[in-house]
């Protein structure tokens, strides 16, 4: 079934946190509108459970997806009105009755639950009476012996999971990782049952993995689809009694794609209960490839798009159609290089109706003076920002007061943290804040020395599009300290720009290149306003209030030892508020496909980052990996509230950028 197809409950109300500091006195009076973010409705964010992670599934549902995946020799664990029920509607299938009740169904001809038993079934199917328990019990044991055989439930309001990830056709293969974190981050023991997809037109491959605790699995697209003949979606489904206790349905997986002689870093969306009617405006800079093109995926996962069949693309007056077709679970746009002079602001664009969201890939080629360099590639999820750009963003006279204040008292407006490195290092980091809407080109910088000491800071105008790179930035700036600095703070500068950071739309990314190859990656910034200590007026922390006063870590993204490959860590304990004076004990871990840990301890003073490559301080950490060579990463840490991202070295110079995340 779809999930778009469950009946959702009526919403529940409840009242945003209030300002508990001392700019409480600045906030506008009057009643206001609840707003809502994205920590959704955890307990510890005082709400109630969203009738959203909810799914259901009936005996016919069963039957539907037993029929998709060719099943024939059918297991039912139930009690007998149960195995009675699903046998009569459940036609010419194969059905053996299994149970664990001695007293009741075994007497009466059911099986016991046994490996034996398992293992001469296609799938498994558990309903009727505590069928929570028997689900459980059916997972543990069928983990236990043979963890591909599906195991099929049917009841109510069970919460489930998923993720999607769109891969155009022009992908030669991709890597991703599926991690069973919800031990980690929700206290759930049970072996989880995770249904892979694969979603092609007029085609699904289907697979299952039932995976315990902090295990994971490496899904390879060639080996789950050898021949695509268009733009596909890998797909990740997770349903259980209870996983996130009503928090949300978010799951990412964490991938390696490839293309020529580079790779880039993405994880999964998670866009579901969507309207298909919903416009979803999203634009790029051009300046994301040096030449080649740019993809981007528009998504129909369940072909169920709206009335609007049509992608707007473009800017302004020079505004193109061109038509989706409804049997295509992904459509491709293509974006040419225009090489229009570098500083002229030229967007990718495109506006279309329907959720799912989109991907983009840069398909970047020549570049590079390298003898041999094929290409780079880079790539990300689209954030929602509107085609045109606005002219409503000016500071209102009680939001610039906000600011004012807030800076005057030792506060940095949305920070982004990341890497200086010198000019001996095969890496480069940078920028791009230029698709934003709408557009600036002012910023403030501050620099820290590898022991999180204050540097200096500088008013930085971008007189050019495309990513600032930090030996570009830092050329002209002359500080005594300037080859100590390893860690750069960075945010629009609101004052001067008059752009208001209460509704600024800011699409910024953190870059990194190669300095030898020129391969590059981007991804979003994850912004260190965070550990401030104060809950600022009208600029609360994305995920909640709560959260942005004081916060903890715990971030997942991927190993890779595979092929070569090194894997790094940029870490930071920074924070908006300049004040901020906590250290913080950090766990780096690499997590293998069996669910073990091998761990680097290290601690960051306030403002201290670090970027730490794995194979310096894991030995063994090929071994560790094991056959796949793909492994869990985590990063956690009590004290703060950490910025942290992966880096991707292939042997031959590309590289890969990639923030971590958290559920």
């Amino acid at each position: 079934m779809k999930t778009s197809d469950v009946e959702l409950a009526p919403k529940g109300s409840g009242k945003q946190a209030g300002g508990t500091g001392f700019f409480d006195w600045l906030l506008p009076k009057g009643k206001k509108k609840d707003k809502k973010f994205k920590a959704g409705t955890h307990p510890s964010a005082g709400g109630v459970a969203d009738a959203k992670t909810k799914v259901s599934q009936s005996i016919g549902d069963v039957l539907r997806l037993l029929a998709a995946d060719g099943a024939r020799r059918v297991g039912v664990h139930g009690d007998e009105a149960f195995y009675r029920a699903f046998q009569a509607e459940s036609g010419d299938l194969a059905t053996t009755w299994l149970s664990t009740d001695i007293f009741q169904d075994q007497p009466k001809g059911a099986k016991p639950l046994t490996a034996a038993a398992i293992r001469e079934c296609d799938a498994i199917v558990t309903g009727g009476a505590d069928v929570a328990t028997k689900y459980r019990y059916s997972l543990r044991q069928v983990h236990a012996h043979a963890p591909t055989v599906p195991v099929h439930w049917v009841a109510q309001n069970w919460e489930f999971c998923a993720g999607t990830a769109a891969v155009p056709l022009e992908i030669e293969d991709v890597d991703a990782l599926a991690f069973n974190h919800f031990e980690e981050f929700f206290g759930i023991k049970d072996p989880i049952q995770f249904r892979f997809e694969i979603i092609a037109e007029g085609e699904i491959r289907r697979s299952y993995l039932v995976l315990g605790p902090s295990q994971s699995a490496n899904l390879n697209l060639k080996a789950m689809m050898p021949q695509r003949r268009g733009a596909i979606c890998m797909k990740v489904y997770v349903a259980h009694p209870f996983l996130t206790r009503g928090r949300h349905y978010r799951f990412r997986v964490c991938g390696d794609v490839f293309w020529k002689d580079s790779f880039t870093i993405i994880h999964g969306s998670h866009q579901f209960f969507k309207n298909p009617d919903k416009i979803q405006p999203f634009r790029l800079i051009e300046s994301v490839v040096r030449g080649g093109e740019v993809v981007m995926t528009v998504p129909n996962y369940d072909l169920d798009m709206g009335a609007n069949d049509e992608i707007v693309i473009g800017t302004g007056s020079a505004k193109s159609i061109q038509k989706r077709a409804r049997n295509k679970p992904v459509e491709e746009v293509h974006f040419p290089f225009s090489g229009k002079n570098a500083a002229e602001r030229s967007y990718f664009a495109a506006s279309y109706a329907g959720y799912g969201t989109s991907f983009w890939y840069a398909l970047d080629q020549g570049f590079s003076q390298q003898p041999g360099k094929m290409g780079s590639i880079a790539a990300n999820h689209l954030c929602r920002v509107g085609v045109d750009n606005r002219d409503d963003i000016l500071f209102k006279p009680e939001e610039r007061q906000i600011v004012e204040t807030a800076i005057k008292s030792g506060f940095m407006i949305h920070p982004c943290c990341l890497p200086v490195t010198p000019d001996n290092d095969n890496l480069v980091f940078g920028f791009n804040f230029d698709a934003s809407n709408p557009p600036f080109d002012d910023y403030w910088l501050r620099f820290y020395d590898g022991s999180g000491g204050f540097v200096g800071e500088m008013r930085y105008h971008k007189d050019f599009i495309g990513p600032a790179f930090m030996d570009q930035v830092l050329a002209g700036w002359t500080h005594p300290r300037k080859a100590e600095i390893r860690m750069a703070l960075v945010c629009p500068d609101h004052l001067k720009t008059g752009l208001a950071p209460q509704r600024l739309v800011t699409t910024s990314d953190m870059a990194v290149r190669h300095r030898i190859t020129g391969d590059q990656d981007f991804t979003e910034f994850q912004s260190s306003w965070r550990n401030v200590g104060a809950d600022i007026p009208t600029l609360p922390h994305w995920l909640h209030p709560s959260i942005g006063i004081m916060g903890r870590t715990n971030v997942i993204g991927r190993v890779r030892t595979k092929g070569g490959f090194r894997t790094g860590v940029f870490v930071a304990n920074a924070s908006g508020n300049l004040n901020y004076d906590m250290a913080a004990r950090v766990e780096v871990a690499a997590i293998n496909n069996a669910g073990e840990r091998l761990s680097h301890h290290l601690t960051l003073p306030a403002f201290g980052a670090d970027i730490v490559w794995l194979d310096d301080v894991l030995p063994g950490l090929a071994r560790h990996t094991g056959e796949s060579g793909i492994a869990a990463l985590q990063v956690k840490s009590a004290d703060a509230d950490l910025t942290a991202h992966v880096l991707g070295l292939s042997p031959q110079g590309a590289v890969g950028l990639q923030h971590l995340w958290g559920y």
